[in-house]
């Protein structure tokens, strides 16, 4: 209840306490929820002796290990990352749909990042033969934030990849400990967004 009333906005909020009224319940909505971090600026000792330590995805017990292709960090440019969402939509893969509104509020100049990083109930198997995808974005007013995308693991394979391995490292744990999300970023951005700053035409929607 706490994350509902918190991201749901004024109108939802109205709906909310319509129904518990209508219901004949008494509630007293929850403070605000912590204030996510936008960046990963300073980094913790334990955090550095992390990136050396090897590659942070591990496989959860009982499943088997993703092939050794899977553990790279690759760096796209904004076609290139549009491209994987747009995939994902054809395929119906479940995970991203690219839209006109995701490329419009992608930064145009800068490298975007994936590596696979499956939560446990999406790890690969005969079922579910994708792999689900860690995004780090940089978005059009410069800030990071983290994202989820599914991309069949051919097309992932045959992405270049260019970075150090230590990079890749960095990069991985940076985007894992991104508390901004997609969904957050939006919903801070929604009123100051306008065709005139986001290059975004007015009427489009997804």
């Amino acid at each position: 209840m706490s994350w509902t009333w918190n991201t749901t906005g004024t109108q939802g909020r109205k709906w909310m306490l319509r129904h518990i009224a209508k219901a004949g319940y008494r509630w007293t909505p929850p403070p605000p929820l912590p204030i996510p971090r936008k960046d990963n600026s300073a980094w913790t000792f334990r955090q550095r002796i992390r990136v050396l330590s090897g590659w942070p995805v591990s496989t959860p017990t009982g499943q088997r290990p993703l092939p050794r292709s899977a553990r790279v960090l690759k760096s796209l440019d904004r076609d290139g990352i549009c491209s994987l969402y747009e995939e994902a939509g054809r395929e119906r893969l479940g995970l991203g749909s690219g839209s006109p509104r995701f490329r419009a509020h992608l930064d145009p100049d800068s490298l975007h990042y994936l590596f696979p990083d499956p939560a446990v109930y999406y790890w690969p198997n005969d079922d579910r033969p994708w792999w689900q995808c860690r995004v780090l974005l940089r978005m059009i007013d410069g800030e990071q934030i983290t994202d989820m995308v599914a991309v069949l693991p051919e097309t992932f394979i045959a992405l270049p990849s260019t970075l150090p391995r230590m990079r890749q490292r960095r990069l991985a744990l940076t985007a894992r400990m991104l508390e901004r999300d997609n969904g957050l970023w939006y919903r801070d951005h929604e009123a100051d967004c306008s065709p005139q700053r986001c290059g975004y035409p007015p009427g489009l929607t997804a």
